[in-house]
């Protein structure tokens, strides 16, 4: 027995031995340059966790670059989480580069990065983040493989810290994907993801993208993303003063809760080019207790924007908000969830409320006082439903879901989660793949309907028109923010120096038909104007009007619904006006 116990104690100190002499390349399969590339799941003979390890080994003359590559197709379960060293970021990156919804290939699947169950249960995993952090061209499992949900995957463990989140497919949580716990400060950019089926929990405020639990935000960036089936508050800014929140060209179907959800104390926000269907349907009652920290500060129901008062607590400052060239449309399945709720006094109560509007009435008294309130600006809401190329069973089946979840949570006791939608797999590990819909669209109106002349939504559904896309689309938003007017639709401001002479150039092509280009210098901040008129002298288009940044702009100009001839275009300013010829020739 004794000779036993010794061989049996031997091969545990040998087993032990062989696991603490790991070191950083037995967790490596490849090295590229400043890039190593990670051993999955099967690569280290079915043992969790060599992202924790790659990392944590990577002590000695780490590259500023260093890039740690997950393999496509490959599983990366993590059994413990990661917390990032302090002293270097992080990046984090599958090998393919190609957009999630444009990736067509079955067998080039996003490597899988989730939590695993281990002797001792399930184990989510996860990432702590104490320097910048990245993570890209990977799917997130906010869950263990038996299907056990977590809270939250992602957080900073430091203030002040950058996190980008980009070409990613997040599925499954119980609450969000990146929360920002007791941290002040922090930068997120989500850019380029799908996020589905964001629900797994018994309350209506839970399944989402991001909170700031306790701490102000810096910086919350969401561009070019697609956010389906959501059951609570998909991005949570509470009662904290957030210097810049940026919503470009994002769609959003099928989503519950509050979209921003706040008590109503933003300012310098900018929602601008996205689609919104079938969001923020959950019906509100006023000073519900159990919504009370999650809420309108004044107890209204909120609708996609909101503005309260700014608290004597809160910093007073100019409210600046621009809410432009977005679609939003209701099913009228969901037309009037609070008068059913009403109608069966859930709970005793018959106070209940729709929230399926742009804005309560406050707010949209606050955007229409240009005297007290000069930086609110609103225009342009499409509210018409896309002719989607396929949205399989969400525009009929998950309706009807949708629409069961928001009347039932009425009920504060209630146990119902919404449902996920899947089309091709019923694994909770594996999400569909390639995506199972196409959410680009034909209509002609949202085709060009951006403030930038593209499509209304997330760019990803037409790669072609994204290709087009600039920095300086973004930068005219936040010029038109910060000054409190409109994007003049079709304009592009042209990155570079700032023009030392005012210049109006002459139009190309010319002739044209039917489109044609115009660019503008302005070396001094103002209001401008440029606008085209007939033989006659006749006003016909206005492409400019507002305060326009010192810049270089580019304008395209459409002539389709005119006769040919010749017509005119003048650019004016508070020092400069110039009028030149062009010729439409059909």
């Amino acid at each position: 027995m004794r000779k036993v116990l010794i061989l049996f104690v031997a091969l545990f100190l040998v087993s032990l031995s062989s696991t603490f002499a790991q070191t950083l390349m037995d967790y490596v399969k490849e090295v590229k340059g400043d890039t190593l590339v990670v051993n999955d799941y099967y690569d280290m003979n079915q043992q969790p966790s060599s992202i924790v390890n790659v990392v944590v080994s990577d002590t000695v003359s780490v590259p500023a670059g260093r890039v740690y590559q997950l393999q496509t197709n490959g599983w990366y379960p993590m059994g413990v989480g990661l917390t990032t060293p302090s002293n270097r970021p992080v990046i984090i990156a599958g090998a393919d580069n190609t957009p999630l919804v444009n990736n067509s290939n079955a067998g080039a699947a996003p490597p899988i990065i989730s939590g695993f169950v281990t002797t001792s249960g399930p184990q989510i995993g996860g990432f702590t983040y104490q320097n910048d952090f990245t993570l890209k061209n990977v799917s997130v499992i906010c869950g263990a493989p038996d299907g056990t949900y977590g809270w939250a995957y992602i957080s900073p463990g430091a203030p002040n810290l950058r996190g980008v989140f980009e070409n990613c497919m997040m599925e499954h949580n119980w609450w969000v994907f990146v929360q920002s716990n007791a941290w002040a400060g922090s930068r997120l950019y989500f850019k380029d993801d799908y996020l589905v089926n964001l629900s797994g929990y018994t309350c209506r405020r839970n399944g989402g993208v991001y909170d700031n639990v306790n701490n102000p935000t810096d910086t919350m960036w969401v561009e070019n993303c697609t956010n389906i089936m959501g059951s609570g508050s998909m991005y949570k800014f509470r009662n904290y003063e957030v210097k810049l929140i940026f919503f470009n060209h994002n769609t959003f179907i099928n989503c519950a809760g509050s979209m921003f959800e706040t008590q109503g104390f933003q300012s310098n926000m900018a929602v601008t080019n996205n689609i919104f269907i079938n969001c923020n349907e959950q019906p509100f009652r006023p000073n519900m207790s159990e919504d009370l920290s999650e809420q309108d500060a004044l107890g209204t129901p909120t609708g996609l924007i909101d503005i309260c008062p700014l608290p004597d607590t809160l910093t007073q400052q100019p409210r600046k908000f621009l809410v432009q060239n977005n679609v939003v449309y209701w099913d009228p399945k969901l037309a009037d969830l609070a008068a059913e709720a009403n109608s069966m006094a859930i709970n005793t109560f018959t106070t209940w409320e729709n929230q399926s509007v742009t804005m309560n009435a406050r707010t949209q008294g606050y955007f229409d006082d240009n005297a007290n309130y000069p930086f609110l600006t609103e225009t342009g809401w499409y509210t018409q439903l896309p002719n989607f190329g396929n949205t399989d069973k969400l525009l009929t089946d998950q309706v009807d879901s949708l629409h069961n979840f928001c009347l039932a949570t009425v009920d504060t006791t209630s146990t119902k989660v919404l449902s996920d939608w899947r089309v091709t797999s019923s694994d909770f590990l594996y999400s569909d793949w390639p995506v199972p819909v196409d959410l680009s669209y034909d209509d002609p109106t949202l085709l060009t309907g951006g403030t930038d002349g593209l499509p209304v939504g997330d760019l990803n559904w037409f790669p072609t028109q994204k290709a087009n896309h600039t920095p300086g689309m973004d930068d005219a938003i936040l010029n038109a923010l910060y000054l409190g007017t409109t994007v003049a639709t079709g304009v592009e401001v042209v990155g570079g120096t700032i023009p030392t002479k005012y210049s109006l150039t002459q139009n190309y092509p010319n002739p044209f038909n039917p489109t044609t280009n115009i660019n503008f210098t302005l070396p001094k901040a103002g209001n401008v104007t440029l606008k085209v008129y007939d033989i006659m002298g006749r006003e016909i288009a206005t492409l400019v009007n507002g305060y326009q940044a010192a810049q270089t702009y580019h304008v395209q100009f459409d002539g389709s619904s005119l006769a040919s001839g010749v017509y005119f275009y003048t650019l004016h300013t508070d020092n400069f006006t110039q009028t030149k010829k062009m010729i439409l020739m059909k």
